[in-house]
């Protein structure tokens, strides 16, 4: 296991000559050629199957997908509303606050056939990466238009800031993004057991798909090596987090940069920032008639991981087309504890430090740092 990490670095050290990104969101049509072409990287935790794009290490079904995610923004829609995060950040929780808080005039949070009850939030708002949720949002069967494309339309994203159609970052007629961030310690061991608990996945186990890197053998410690060199699906973190922040600077119209560590602390505050900054304020009214306390609770990790959908259910995280593998996910997955710190049972001090280090050092300049303290364990 050591030596093959070894040599997948050291190939994905040939360096990074992917062209880029066309200025008109229009690819060429030997894109599936240059996407096969590009250095592949070591195994990564979740997505064991990357490709060195643009300085991140991309899903390369991700990858092939670009050109049809691209086309969803042939028209700038500044009602769009994308949230963005690097995979295992908060994205269950913020996909589900962000649903509810859209949806609210369709579906009371106090409803009892709201459709956070019967499906996870992953299957609420659809996901641009894929080809799966590219077809969704683009049209039902019938050519109508499906719920994933109402107005305004809810999309999630892992794509970092620079790998966004260009329409939908445009300063004064893109969409709105809604991007959180979560420190790279706890990231790192969230990853870990999600990767963990795919390989034991029942849905895994039945269709035999190929392992993962904890699955074929990989020590905390040896994905932990990989992490701290920026070796994980949409990594480097810290310059994946960058990217937003540095856009929120610039747009912050545009770009609402929220911190997961503060979503914990002050829920109800945040979620009115988010509700404010998406065009769906509460009211005075909804305030008080416990509105927002509602949404919080439909979505918390609690009521959520208690509901037969997310108990017994699975996702289809990547469809099978185009020669990508499918994924699917129970998911029971999606939730474990959701606090700050529980890094500190699973790494050193001196891990800790080094990481912490890594990322300060990347970070350096931005104005932004990580920078939280807890005892939460």
């Amino acid at each position: 296991m050591h030596r093959a990490i070894d040599e997948a670095i050291m190939e994905s050290k040939k360096g990074d000559e992917s062209p880029a990104l066309p200025h008109d969101d229009v690819f060429p049509a030997n894109f599936a050629e240059i996407v096969a072409s590009l250095p592949r990287g070591p195994p990564c935790s979740i997505f064991p199957n990357v490709r060195l794009y643009r300085g991140f290490w991309v899903p390369t079904g991700f990858l092939l997908n670009l050109p049809r995610a691209h086309a969803l923004f042939e028209e700038r829609r500044p009602a769009d509303i994308l949230l963005a995060s690097f995979p295992k950040s908060g994205t269950t929780w913020l996909k589900a606050l962000a649903f509810a808080t859209a949806r609210r005039s369709v579906h009371s949070p106090l409803d009892a056939a709201h459709p956070l009850l019967s499906t996870n939030s992953h299957e609420c708002v659809a996901f641009l990466d894929t080809l799966r949720w590219s077809s969704s949002v683009e049209s039902d069967d019938d050519g109508g238009t499906t719920a994933a494309a109402a107005a305004p339309r809810l999309l999630g994203t892992h794509m970092p800031y620079s790998l966004l159609p260009r329409r939908a970052t445009a300063d004064g007629g893109g969409c709105r993004i809604v991007y959180i961030a979560r420190d790279p310690k706890d990231t790192l061991v969230s990853t870990w057991h999600f990767d963990v608990s795919l390989r034991t996945s029942s849905a895994a186990v039945e269709r035999g798909e190929r392992p993962t890197a904890a699955a074929a053998g990989a020590t905390f410690e040896e994905v932990f090596e990989l992490y701290c060199q920026g070796h994980c699906g949409l990594g480097p973190q810290w310059e994946h987090v960058r990217e937003y922040w540095e856009a929120s600077k610039r747009t912050p119209g545009s770009v609402l940069f929220l911190r997961y560590e503060e979503m914990l602390q002050d829920p109800v505050g945040n979620l009115k920032k988010m509700a404010e900054f998406m065009g769906c304020p509460f009211s005075a009214a909804e305030e008080d008639a416990g509105v927002v306390r509602a949404i919080l609770e439909l979505c918390s990790l609690d009521k959520q991981r208690s509901l037969a959908v997310n108990k017994t259910g699975a996702y289809a995280y990547v469809n099978a087309r185009e020669g990508l593998v499918t994924q699917v996910v129970d998911n029971k997955h999606f939730f474990r504890k959701g606090i700050m710190g529980d890094w500190r049972n699973h790494m050193s001090p001196e891990m800790a430090a080094r990481l912490d280090g890594i990322v300060e050092e990347a970070l350096k300049g931005s104005g932004f740092t990580f920078g939280y303290t807890n005892t939460n364990n």
